[in-house]
């Protein structure tokens, strides 16, 4: 069994690959399903559960995104001229102090002056006039009566400038998604009966003359009419209630309980009025308006329909949306309202007719608007930011122009001041004034009310508005960016090792923007909202969560190669070893192993203190490791001040024999430079001897799970042992064998030393001393000569001529291995061998 559990790369890949594609399964559906149930704007009131806030704060980083392509988009477009913003702004208000009109001054202005106003736009040749304005009080100003005319308030004056642009006006209404507390009511216990009406429109004139009056109106339906009654304190207010309204035919009764079920108010009218039929909308996920603050009774016209026109921020508390249509409760069911801009739109088609199908509002058959099932149109908007004007529109001017041309047609002076250019283009009018300049944060910037409503209006004109993706598209681009991850990482981890933090932030960095490159592109091109946040989190995360786990089993894996190899590697050996750990398997291989070990050095460890012993001793092995590891070989093991390495594994060496005889003689070399100094300091004289064999072994990882080393074994290892174990025997420093010689012979000068049997080799080893590199040859070579053929002389029973031969090599200078075969020699002339002898030792012994 291996003791590393991703021995195979293949594994190791394949548990990669599977981390990675688990990561992208979670974070893919996680992000995926936030993508897909999306938060509603119902969720955006009140206490919201642990899951709607965390979707919220997916929302709100969503945001973030669409405003940024928003903006984009607003750079690419041109402001249209189709909608014209009138406002009554400060130069109004200071132009109309210099004339002879000191009310066009007054704040805040007479709605006798706004109807008048709106009627010039509409002489003007103005398509229809959007009043964005409130009119929920009574105006305080009362108007004095021309000759001739009635008492009227200035409500009903400004109505009556409405009136006769039947379908050419639409006045706004707010509403809220709080119920409002009911005023006190006067008690009304005598009911006139108004009449039964044949039409609504006819009716809901009475109701608003009625109600203009203060009179509380009962709507019933009987036989499929309209029948109203009115409430009044007394009989006497009744019959005069009955003279200004015309009711010819005096009728009362007292009032009953079921009265006040049917009661209806200005809010009801308003409401009515821009009641509509949208075959294939949910009412019920519509926003709902609970409390609606709707325009006084006068202005409740038939031909000037109210819509409602409250913007509804998102919780970051920008608009983006605005809504088309609400739900409001009307006889006690729940029925769909037309905004303000719808309205506008509808009367441009002249239908009111409406159908929502595939996601798109038909308006009148010949504007499809897309809309999402809440009832919400994301506005397109027409600029990056606001203009001068502090719109996206193209024109915004100030209504004092209006009214200087007003005044010039009503002095019939045949000219007028202003071309204003108004011919079929819709106008919003606004006064800023009377909104104390009250702002709405945006993509692009702070808009005003009237602002947002032009845009509104022009996203319908137009047809055109921000289509989000379908929850279902989402969900799947969000799981795929997640397996994009997936794969990223992989690929990381695969082509490279460690590329840090930096690389990691890089990669996710350029999949966000190559992402948000397509996005936009989207946006701009289609306006076609595609999810950002969920797919570049589920990337990033799954990214990030693959690369930790990869980090983590590198990390294992580069623990592993450490506690196998030890320190003492080569980096580049350790490189390819990390990347391919198959080079650790066990196996059968040709290997150079060498044994070291320091005669004299044991005897030095019992009596030197010990950490003086250890100090000597690690700058001993630092030396020799480095230059084991300098020479491509592997430091097997220390024993003691033993030095165990080999050559050809785990990498192969294409000259391991000549790299193990270079370092054995380096070693060699640096000993003796720093012997002087390690003998001083031991007080003992020392002697590094080695042995160094080469031959087939079996090398790899080995141990168990406590403890695994990357070792080898095999008879080159016995043999090295066993070499330097009897160097001291013939006094050599470093013993080779046969195979050795063979195969370094070129490069390097070797002498014959013995022939033994040793263990059960069935051949004898036959032993030689490295002596030095093939540059010594010229210098060594008479006495080596000398030495092989007394040698030679030897082994074939000259021992006399062999004595001979090595007495005059002893005299030459100090060498133990000649004066042992002196003494062997000798010993043979005393007693001669039998005649079976071969010149090979027994054991090592010999």
């Amino acid at each position: 069994m291996s003791t590393n559990p991703l021995h195979s790369a293949g594994l190791r890949f394949t548990r990669k690959f599977g981390v990675a594609f688990f990561w992208a399964t979670i974070f893919g559906l996680l992000f995926g399903a936030a993508a897909f149930f999306r938060i509603e704007r119902r969720d955006f009131t009140g206490d919201a559960r642990w899951h709607v806030q965390l979707r919220l704060l997916l929302e709100r980083l969503e945001w973030v995104t669409y405003d940024w392509r928003a903006k984009e988009l607003g750079g690419a477009s041109t402001p249209s001229d189709e909608v014209v913003i009138v406002t009554v702004d400060d130069e109004t208000i200071a132009n109309a102090r210099e004339t002879e009109h000191p009310e066009w001054g007054m704040r805040p202005w007479p709605r006798e002056l706004t109807g008048r106003v709106v009627a010039q736009l509409l002489d003007e040749g103005a398509a229809l006039v959007l009043v964005d304005q409130s009119f929920r009080d009574v105006s305080p100003r009362t108007c004095a009566p021309c000759k001739g005319e009635q008492q009227r308030s200035d409500d009903e004056r400004m109505a009556a400038h409405l009136e006769p642009h039947d379908g050419k006006v639409v006045l706004t209404w707010s509403f809220s998604g709080e119920r409002s507390r009911p005023g006190e009511r006067p008690l009304t216990p005598v009911m006139l009966r108004l009449g039964e009406f044949e039409t609504t429109r006819e009716a809901f004139g009475v109701v608003r003359d009625a109600l203009t009056r203060k009179a509380p109106v009962t709507y019933l339906i009987s036989g499929g009419k309209p029948v109203l009654w009115a409430g009044a304190t007394s009989e006497a207010r009744a019959r005069e209630l009955a003279a200004a309204l015309n009711v010819k035919t005096v009728s009362l009764r007292p009032r009953v309980p079921s009265d006040d079920e049917h009661e209806v108010t200005e809010a009801w009218l308003a409401q009515r009025l821009s009641e509509v039929d949208v075959p294939g909308v949910d009412v019920k996920r519509l926003v709902r308006a609970r409390s609606v603050d709707s325009p006084v009774a006068p202005l409740l016209l038939w031909g000037a329909p109210p819509g409602a026109a409250t913007l509804l921020p998102d919780p970051d508390a920008k608009v983006r949306a605005v809504p088309l249509l609400i739900s409001g409760e009307l006889d006690g069911a729940q029925k769909t309202l037309a905004s303000a801009p719808l309205l506008a739109a509808m009367a441009l088609v002249g239908s009111r007719s409406l159908e929502y199908r595939d996601g798109k509002l038909s308006i009148g058959g010949r504007f499809d608007v897309p809309m999402d099932p809440e009832g919400f149109v994301a506005l397109r908007w027409d600029a990056s930011e606001p203009g001068r004007a502090g719109g996206t529109v193209k024109r915004t001017l100030p209504a004092w122009r209006v009214l200087q041309n007003a005044e010039d047609d009503s002095s019939a002076r045949g000219v007028r001041h202003f071309d204003n250019d108004l011919a079929g283009r819709v106008v919003v009018l606004s006064d800023e004034r009377a909104l104390g300049k009250a702002t709405f944060a945006t993509p692009i910037g702070e808009l005003g009310h009237a602002e947002v409503m032009a845009q509104a209006v022009v996203g319908l004109l137009h047809s055109t508005a921000i289509v989000r993706a379908r929850p279902l598209a989402d969900f799947w681009l969000t799981v795929a960016f997640a397996f994009i991850g997936a794969v990223l990482a992989v690929v990381w981890s695969t082509l490279t090792r460690n590329p840090g933090w930096l690389a990691w932030v890089i990669t996710i960095a350029a999949v966000a923007a190559l992402h948000a490159l397509a996005a936009r592109q989207l946006f701009v091109a289609e306006q076609r909202w595609v999810a950002m946040a969920a797919p570049l989190l589920a990337c990033g995360l799954t990214f990030l969560a693959t690369q930790g786990y990869v980090r983590t089993l590198e990390r294992g894996l580069r623990a592993f190669v450490v506690r196998a190899l030890g320190g003492a590697v080569k980096a580049d050996v350790f490189a390819r070893v990390e990347r391919d750990l198959s080079l650790m398997r066990p196996e059968r291989r040709a290997l150079t192993v060498y044994f070291s070990d320091i005669e004299g050095f044991t005897a030095v460890a019992q009596e030197k203190d010990p950490a003086e012993v250890v100090k000597v001793l690690q700058t001993y092995l630092n030396e020799m490791t480095g230059i084991v590891i300098d020479s491509g070989g592997h430091v097997d093991k220390y024993l003691g001040d033993g030095l165990m390495a080999f050559w050809g594994a785990p990498v192969d060496l294409d000259d391991q024999v000549q790299a193990a005889c270079e370092a054995a003689l380096e070693m060699q070399e640096r000993f003796e430079a720093s012997r002087p100094a390690l003998e001083k300091t031991c007080g003992r004289s020392l002697v590094l001897r080695a042995g160094l064999e080469t031959g087939p072994t079996v090398v790899g990882e080995m141990g168990t799970l406590h403890h695994v080393n990357y070792t080898v074994m095999g008879e080159p290892v016995a043999t090295s042992f066993r070499l330097e174990a009897i160097a001291k025997r013939y006094g050599s420093r470093v013993l080779v064998t046969r195979h050795i010689v063979d195969d370094a012979h070129e490069q390097f000068v070797f002498r014959s030393v013995d022939r033994l049997r040793v263990g059960r080799r069935a051949e004898p080893l036959e032993v030689f001393e490295l002596m030095g590199r093939a540059a010594d040859a010229e210098k060594l070579a008479p006495r080596l000569a000398r030495h092989e053929a007394a040698v030679t002389a030897w082994r074939e029973r000259r021992f006399a001529e062999a004595l001979a031969s090595f007495k005059e090599l002893a005299a030459e200078g100090e060498d133990p291995l000649v004066d042992r075969y002196v003494a062997r020699c000798e010993a043979c002339l005393a007693t001669p061998p039998p005649d079976s002898w071969d010149g090979v030792y027994d054991d090592l012994d010999g």
